[in-house]
């Protein structure tokens, strides 16, 4: 009776054995898990709790443990104790432990009941349960001289990070009670350390996007990722529920990129970043397209566009006739084309090429060959007739060319007779010649056409012009030619 009467009187006021240096404390530094313990007595009663490690993260698994001991000859019963927790605990099992016999030895025991807004864990006993004896009795130990109470728990996710939270103590025994609540040791939950793996591919052509892979484990705090060229912010990523962002990435210039994926922290988690990837982004590849005439014709203009896709930032195209050049490198366009025209001088299949130089980060192309086949043009002769004709006068016969083209001759002819010397074409694609007709009837008046350097020759089709002995009018016949 006198016991508990002590324990009445001193156990409202706990800490005053705290303050008269009765609490131990042994661990490490905040940031590395450790074991604390605090000691205390109230009374003829002697307290020692201990938390496994009072620096844990989220995820982990942590035991607290009160160990009673008497610093009397009086024993106690222990009825029942409470340990008081954060709400973000999960209590997952029970051991109760003592030295019947001298050692310590622990056996599990169930729960059997948890605070309505889940702060405590309680282990109840009956009135013999738990015995704790006095260390000694007439100079000899007795045994159990202790006596343990030990539950493990589960550290979630939605414990506040770096901030002390409280972990005590309550129980009821045989010689009285005692409440010590937020006796400790305190438990200081850790931010997160978020391990974050980065994917991509070695090889990325240039103006191709490439999707990068961030991976998160050991933190359900993350919320997004951002990706990183060297020290450039290239973009972000949220977070899926599988712990995983990514990010399509297109690069801006060719060669050696370290790309690296970065969560900058918050109040739950510390900040983090992957390992570098080296992703090297090699010249893209160019398409070149050749378009152009399927036929041309000597001495006319015909053009040729080369087309490249992707469409690069700069370059030049040149041009090829089989293995000559077709002038000078032409300059690609911001649409990615090139253009010329070619007038060619000579019949055959000419064979087209076009190569593109390439630039920085678009590498050479060679179009397929386009052949065309270059032929003389087709002309056309169309003769004019005299209105009238007579015996002894003097007429015009004009032949007009098609196309208008200078050069070459026309011979006109009276059926096979030739009239005159061949007259030549001018620049209007016209030759005309005066002749006077010496005997009456019809006559079939043709012009031939003798070609010249990439027209064929041609003839027109004849005239019948009557001519009349009286000066009277002829007849014009057919005007066209062939």
């Amino acid at each position: 009776m006198f016991d508990r009467n002590i324990r009445r009187l001193v156990g409202a006021a706990g800490a005053i054995a705290v303050a008269a240096g009765f609490a131990v404390t042994v661990g490490a530094g905040v940031a590395d898990a450790a074991s604390n313990s605090v000691t205390w007595t109230d009374g003829n009663s002697k307290f020692t709790r201990t938390i496994s490690n009072v620096n844990p993260r989220a995820g982990d698994t942590i035991t607290s443990t009160t160990r009673f001991e008497r610093t009397s000859s009086v024993m106690e019963f222990i009825y029942w104790v409470k340990d008081w927790h954060p709400t973000c605990l999960t209590p997952l099992s029970a051991r109760v432990g003592s030295n019947p016999n001298g050692y310590d030895s622990f056996e599990s025991y169930g729960i059997d009941s948890n605070g309505k807004n889940g702060d405590w864990t309680k282990l109840d006993g009956n009135l013999t349960k738990w015995s704790v004896n006095s260390p000694t009795l007439s100079g000899r130990p007795t045994y159990p001289s202790h006596r343990t109470f030990e539950i493990t728990y589960k550290v979630e996710a939605k414990c506040d990070r770096d901030v002390p939270l409280d972990t005590g103590m309550s129980y009821k025994g045989s010689l009285g009670s005692g409440t010590y609540k937020t006796k400790g040791p305190a438990i200081t939950v850790q931010k997160d350390q978020p391990v974050i793996s980065l994917s991509a591919a070695a090889d990325v052509p240039f103006t191709q996007s490439a999707t990068l892979t961030a991976t998160v484990t050991d933190s359900a705090e993350v919320d997004k990722i951002d990706f990183y060229d060297g020290t450039t912010k290239i973009g972000t990523g949220p977070l899926n529920n599988k712990g995983v962002a990514t990010f399509d990435w297109t690069p801006d210039t060719p060669g050696q990129h370290s790309l690296t994926a970065k969560y900058v922290g918050n109040s739950r988690a510390e900040p983090s970043e992957s390992s570098a990837q080296t992703v090297q982004v090699s010249d893209a590849e160019i398409t070149t397209v050749l378009t152009g005439p399927e036929a041309a014709d000597i001495g006319s203009e015909s053009t040729f566009t080369a087309q490249m896709s992707p469409v690069p930032s700069g370059g030049t195209v040149q041009f090829k006739d089989g293995a000559a050049n077709m002038g000078d490198p032409v300059p690609v366009d911001a649409d990615g084309k090139a253009n010329i025209t070619r007038t060619f001088d000579s019949q055959g299949t000419h064979t087209i090429i076009a190569e593109y130089s390439g630039t920085d980060g678009f590498a050479r192309s060679t179009s397929d060959g386009l052949p065309v086949p270059v032929s003389e043009a087709e002309t056309t002769v169309m003769l004019t007739p005299p209105a009238s004709a007579a015996r002894g006068a003097a007429v015009d016969l004009v032949a007009q060319i098609t196309p208008a083209i200078g050069g070459g001759v026309v011979q006109f002819k009276d059926g096979d007779t030739d009239l005159g010397s061949p007259v030549l074409v001018g620049a209007d694609g016209k030759a005309s010649t005066t002749h006077t007709f010496r005997s009456a009837g019809d006559h079939e008046i043709t012009a031939v056409y003798s070609g010249t350097l990439g027209h064929r020759g041609s003839t027109s089709g004849p005239v019948t012009i009557t001519v009349t002995d009286d000066g009277g009018t002829g007849s014009p016949g057919n005007i066209f030619g062939s």
